[in-house]
């Protein structure tokens, strides 16, 4: 931690907030998933995974794949050459035998090693483009949350978000690293139009006051960054949040659903106010849409669910039952 957050008193509920989570809130759980997985997995399947990579960007996503699945079954940490980009290469031993399993968790959609494709029984792709990438083993990896610690104060989040009355009419809050002419088009237009406030902005601030900010939030947008998807929408259908997004070129292992899900704007974000203030001037439909949210992220994103759908799809494609 750096000390100077220490000496900045506008820090403290921050860290104090952070530090009562890590220390007395479980991990948010599922009581079932809804991927098949026989009741032997764990006799069954050893993941080998990678002791070194060599691709810092992926670090994140590294160990909270690696976490996941190894609540379900036994990991070994194993010398497995690293040479594709954005790509984590493992090996599951099933009934004996060792598949290859890539996870491409590049952040470019078109981004793909052909080779490492073809070598790997499943690729999971986490920026998979709706038109596909003409390999049948390539398949939607999901997504993930910046840090697992969201899984700690999710029960926090939604009773925020179910009891609290709401502090935020729309929340927009974006870094200008990525994607500045879009995101700074859209700010521009939510901070100067007269219909209602905005929180959030071009400046970052610290993890457990961005989530607890979007659990207030009446409305939330997502526009795109790096990459079509950012951790910023998981977050928000994890909270159950009303989100308007951009309409995404890529997809989840089931597809948002425009209306249900999120409310697409269009490409250029040119009716964003537009469709902010249709959605502050009708709670119920607000409302439906963050149980959709929700319940999405609860059936397809939820690490339970994606530790389970990774282990049922690998062993479907190696032909254990």
């Amino acid at each position: 931690m750096d000390p100077r957050n220490l000496l900045d008193v506008r820090n403290w509920l921050n860290l104090a907030v952070e530090a009562a989570v890590r220390l007395g809130c479980r991990m948010h759980s599922l009581e079932g998933v809804s991927w098949y997985l026989p009741p032997d997995v764990r006799e069954r399947v050893v993941l080998r995974w990678p002791e070194s990579y060599a691709w810092v960007a992926t670090k994140g996503a590294e160990e909270q794949i690696r976490d996941m699945l190894g609540q379900r079954v036994r990991v070994v940490i194993a010398p497995i050459p690293q040479p594709y980009k954005g790509t984590i290469v493992t090996e599951f031993q099933i009934d004996g035998r060792v598949h290859e399993v890539a996870f491409n968790v590049n952040d470019h959609p078109e981004f793909l090693s052909e080779e490492s494709a073809r070598r790997s029984l499943v690729t999971f792709k986490f920026q998979y483009l709706k038109t596909g990438y003409g390999l049948p083993n390539i398949v939607p990896g999901g997504f993930i949350p910046l840090v697992s610690w969201l899984y700690q104060m999710l029960p926090l989040l939604r009773r925020a978000k179910d009891r609290w009355t709401s502090r935020f009419q729309v929340y927009a809050r974006f870094s200008m690293q990525f994607a500045p002419g879009i995101r700074g088009a859209a700010l521009r237009a939510l901070r100067t139009n007269r219909a209602f406030t905005l929180q959030g902005g071009d400046r970052k601030v610290r993890y457990s006051r961005y989530l607890r900010e979007l659990a207030r939030a009446m409305v939330c947008v997502d526009l795109p960054g790096e990459a079509p998807f950012c951790t910023r929408l998981v977050e928000y259908l994890a909270v159950g949040s009303c989100v308007v997004a951009v309409p995404y070129p890529t997809q989840f292992q089931a597809p948002l659903m425009d209306g249900v899900h999120v409310i697409y704007c269009q490409p250029d974000a040119r009716d964003l106010v537009a469709l902010c203030e249709a959605l502050l001037g009708d709670p119920a439909r607000r409302r439906r849409m963050e149980l959709a949210a929700r319940e999405f992220f609860d059936r397809y994103l939820h690490r339970d669910q994606l530790s389970a759908y990774y282990l049922a799809t690998v062993l479907a494609a190696s032909g254990a039952s």
